[in-house]
């Protein structure tokens, strides 16, 4: 009875400490946090993004700050969402991640059909490069806000078919396949099952297929 009662206890534990982390994760309450962009003396490398034509509204990225010896898988990134606002700005969510922070890593494509182009924020490679993973980000010019799709990161490769308003990922392996992903309440959700790329492949015709 006492070893059940303690693996009650650990499983419990667990299991707060995981839905304390995501909570942590992303933070989307407004909030007063002093001053976050532009700090003189702030730690690591910045990088700041302008999704909107009103340039006080900041995604700033901050990655090589970890302490030396740091795994080099850790999280070694923090996104920050929100506004400036003089000496105290407003953050609006956060997130602390693992990035591979390169050259031209972001731009803009329109993956919900509703005219405007959101962004892709490049986030890391696998296959050794062949598959690039993107956090993507829903851009509404209306409310000034970025709003992230979860689970994308997971698709290898995300293209938008315009015809067939679907995301299509394509992954790199020892057989190459295409899956396809749509948007549902700002999550990715898998259609029907992943297809080999072959030389007889119609592509079109597949998906209409999967979509009836």
């Amino acid at each position: 009875m006492r070893l059940i009662l303690v693996t009650i206890f650990i499983l419990l534990t667990t299991f707060l400490t995981a839905a304390s982390d995501a909570v942590d994760e992303l933070k989307m309450p407004t909030q007063n946090n002093g001053k976050v962009f532009h700090q003189p003396n702030a730690k690591g490398k910045w990088q700041y993004i302008y999704p909107f034509a009103d340039k006080s509204y900041i995604l700033a990225i901050q990655y090589d700050y970890n302490p030396e010896g740091t795994s080099t898988i850790a999280k070694n990134t923090t996104i920050y969402f929100g506004k400036q606002n003089g000496k105290t700005d407003v953050l609006y969510w956060k997130e602390h991640l693992f990035m591979h922070v390169v050259n031209d890593n972001f731009k803009y494509e329109d993956y919900n059909n509703d005219g405007v182009k959101d962004l892709l924020l490049f986030t890391t490679t696998g296959s050794r490069g062949s598959n690039e993973h993107y956090n993507l980000y829903l851009i509404n010019p209306k409310t000034k806000m970025l709003n992230k799709v979860s689970g994308f990161n997971e698709i290898t490769n995300p293209t938008y078919h315009q015809k067939h308003k679907i995301i299509l990922g394509y992954g790199y392996a020892g057989i190459n396949s295409y899956t396809i992903y749509q948007i549902k309440n700002n999550k990715v959700v898998q259609i029907g099952q992943s297809f080999e790329d072959t030389e007889t492949l119609d592509l079109d015709k597949k998906i209409a297929q999967i979509l009836k």
